[in-house]
């Protein structure tokens, strides 16, 4: 004759399934929106793909005309209209170009390590790297102006810390944690999931649960990549420092198919493994055997 499940454990079972589903689903938006960023490199690489984007190209390449510019005073230069749009278009091209990540990445990881060690100061990243490049970009258009573009100890652009947004400040300041976050909420997660199938006197039906579950929070990634860009640009000033927030907030999210395929695949395991519990041979009953 089986027992009835006493009340204690329905709870525990309820209770800790609720907490599973909670911590599963913190996982996937915290794996979501750090791998990139916590990843080698990944820091870099975000910049680099903000400073392609068309409002950081357009800041960029502002920036590095200044340095230009203040090289040619200093040599007593004067530009033509001409010759300073054919400078312009050299420097858009390259960093437009395929080889600018490999070029820039370097300086960037090296300008986050400086940030990290004092992020009360000034951010300022070498793009030195970039002058070989520029000077190829610029010689096939006019020769002439070779000779105006800095030396490489002048092409640096400093960022001061009125000018980073403080979203770009928590990242890297909680990059280390952050690190470790997803593997210690699956290992909480498992740990509750294991816990509530153990209190569960339907296992097959809890399974289920946590299958549909899985396929649901498959599309937290999705909704993330398409509403936290406008929701975080919204809360800085209009202009380009809301568009480069945007801009990075998307490159930081550009693994979310990654997290939206393995979610999913998990859910549909898990259902896969209900069906074939639910599926196995009930115990029969003995006969009844009349007039005993």
């Amino acid at each position: 004759m089986n027992r009835r499940p006493s009340p204690a454990r329905r709870i525990a079972a309820i209770i800790t399934a609720f907490l599973a589903a909670v911590s599963a689903l913190v996982l996937v938006v915290v794996w979501t929106s750090t791998s990139k960023v916590t990843d080698s490199g990944g820091f870099a690489t975000v910049t680099v793909e903000t400073a392609q984007s068309p409002t950081g190209a357009t800041l960029l390449t502002d920036a590095l005309l200044d340095r230009v510019d203040a090289y040619a005073k200093s040599k007593g230069y004067a530009f033509t209209p001409t010759a300073r749009a054919q400078v312009e278009q050299a420097i858009e091209q390259v960093i437009s170009g395929s080889e600018f990540p490999g070029l820039v990445g370097p300086a960037v990881e090296q300008a986050r390590e400086a940030y990290a060690a004092a992020p009360d100061g000034p951010i300022t990243i070498d793009f030195s790297s970039l002058r070989p490049l520029a000077v190829e970009k610029v010689e096939a258009v006019n020769p002439a102006l070779v000779s105006r573009i800095p030396p490489a100890t002048d092409l640096t652009v400093t960022v001061q810390k009125e000018d980073v947004p403080s979203l770009l400040g928590t990242i890297v300041s909680a990059s280390d944690t952050l690190r470790w976050s997803p593997l210690w909420l699956l290992l909480i997660t498992l740990a509750l999931g294991a816990l509530a199938l153990w209190a569960s006197v339907a296992r097959p039906r809890m399974l289920m649960g946590f299958g549909v579950m899985a396929v649901v929070y498959a599309f937290v990634p999705l909704a993330m990549y398409l509403a936290v860009p406008p929701i975080t640009s919204s809360l800085v000033d209009a202009g380009n420092p809301a568009d480069l927030v945007s801009t990075a907030t998307v490159a930081i999210l550009s693994r979310w198919w990654i997290a939206l395929l393995v979610t999913a695949l998990v859910g549909l395991a898990l259902i896969a493994a209900s069906i074939y519990m639910g599926r196995q041979p009930r115990q029969r009953r003995g006969p009844v055997v009349l007039g005993r």
